[in-house]
């Protein structure tokens, strides 16, 4: 089966690029445009690795990390954000993200994040 990607992004162009590109890769993704949504759908799927940007509707990608990491949550989570200055990425990584990405990103660059937290397949 597929590795299993929540992708939380509220731009709905980025979302679509992001979702095309990780699909050629050989992944499933499911999506969500605000950070509630993306929050209820990180703790029902239990997704393989989450990608989240910063500035989110409703709850940003911040607070998610923090509540899913409170929850005993593991999951890998990678930012993908045009949050470019330490402060942000010092707190992501403090919150418990596994990788930074940021915007304008090459897409590949995503992606090979992203492989780089999936465990190797057996």
């Amino acid at each position: 089966m597929n590795p299993q990607i929540l992708l939380v992004e509220d731009e709905v162009r980025i979302a679509q690029l992001v979702e095309l590109e990780l699909s050629d890769s050989g992944y499933q993704v499911n999506i969500a445009h605000d950070g509630q949504d993306g929050l209820e759908l990180a703790q029902t799927l239990q997704p393989d690795a989450i990608v989240l940007d910063w500035t989110l509707p409703r709850l940003t990608g911040l607070e998610i990390c923090q509540q899913l990491r409170a929850e005993g949550n593991a999951v890998p989570i990678v930012f993908a954000t045009a949050m470019a200055d330490s402060p942000h990425q010092q707190a992501a990584m403090a919150a418990g993200a596994n990788a930074y990405v940021v915007k304008p990103y090459s897409i590949g660059d995503l992606v090979e994040t992203i492989t780089a937290q999936l465990p190797i397949p057996a």
